[in-house]
């Protein structure tokens, strides 16, 4: 095992330009040009695709190595299944009165805006297995938010709309609009899955 001051690093820059959509789906992710990339060793490079493997982020097949997930449309609509159940999970928690609702200011763009604010609702929700569950879909479904603004009219006013219905505490209204939303997504589910791997 790499040791952490080498291993986080590595872990977060790789991490970080997989929810970015880097790579297309697919895409063969070499551990000795990746080391390169990154200025380290193939070891940390390794443990940090092993780990992220392990998050779902990379898939690891015997034999032929690690390469970025080639989600379909079903998995893509899967995915958001399970994301907006987990929303509705942490609202609910927020709605008794269980937990306070606190979102940051300022983003960049659809896919950034989108993961503070459901990002917000996880942690909100006072239940950390919870947070790190709506976490990790957010990150997977990075590649695939970044490609709303192209293929989804109005996706970055529909954001806004949900981010001001949230900070209102119109949990009603929020409700509904997460459904519109993930149902608005698993419309073009195709879309997305061709376009990130495209990319």
């Amino acid at each position: 095992m790499s040791p952490a001051h080498v291993l986080e690093p590595t872990y977060d820059a790789l991490r970080r330009r997989l929810i970015a959509g880097t790579w297309p789906s697919g895409f063969r992710l070499e551990a000795t040009k990746l080391a390169l990339d990154l200025g380290v060793s193939i070891t940390p490079v390794r443990d940090s695709l092993n780990r992220l493997s392990g998050e779902r982020l990379v898939q690891a097949t015997a034999g032929i190595g690690f390469h970025v997930p080639r989600l379909d449309a079903a998995d893509i609509n899967q995915l958001l299944d399970w994301h907006e159940m987990l929303l509705s999970v942490g609202l609910r928690r927020i709605e008794t009165g269980e937990a306070q609702l606190d979102i940051p200011h300022g983003h960049n763009g659809i896919a950034d805006h989108s993961a503070i604010l459901f990002g917000s609702i996880g942690m909100a929700a006072g239940n950390g297995e919870l947070d790190r569950a709506i976490a990790n879909a957010a990150a997977r479904l990075g590649p695939y938010r970044r490609m709303e603004a192209d293929l989804l009219a109005g996706a970055a006013a529909e954001i806004d709309e949900i981010d001001q219905t949230a900070r209102a505490g119109s949990w009603e209204s929020l409700t509904h609009l997460l459904q519109q939303y993930h149902a608005r997504r698993r419309a073009i589910a195709p879309h997305l899955a061709h376009a990130v791997r495209e990319n």
